[in-house]
């Protein structure tokens, strides 16, 4: 099973801070699109129960970065949130230097999870 969430962070990482959460939403329902046409598209065939374990998987990517989405939101609101806020993420949530230039490696017979956020 890939790990769908350092590519859904790096890609909403690339949206405008200020977008709506729209623009997440429509990330989202792309990945979910890319992803099911991957793995339909596998030769030999993958079995539907691992078809659901990779969707699964990038839903629960999506929840973590949502729910990583709100916390940033409510520091923000608060008095003196902002800069200080995206600090304390960045350093929660490092990201070692290897996750900028490469996709994880793939699971066996699933597609890159990489392609997905190729859109």
């Amino acid at each position: 099973m890939a790990d769908y969430y350092p590519l859904i962070a790096r890609a909403i990482a690339g949206l405008d801070p200020n977008a709506p959460g729209e623009a997440r939403r429509a990330l989202y329902a792309r990945a979910r699109t890319a992803l099911i046409q991957q793995l339909r598209g596998v030769q030999p065939p993958l079995s539907e129960s691992e078809i659901t374990r990779e969707r699964l998987s990038l839903e629960e990517a999506v929840r973590k970065v949502e729910s990583e989405a709100a916390q940033r939101a409510r520091e923000a609101s608060r008095p003196g949130g902002g800069a200080r806020s995206s600090d304390a993420l960045r350093r929660a949530n490092p990201r070692p230097p290897e996750a900028n230039t490469r996709p994880p490696e793939p699971t066996r017979r699933t597609p890159s999870s990489y392609a997905v956020f190729c859109l």
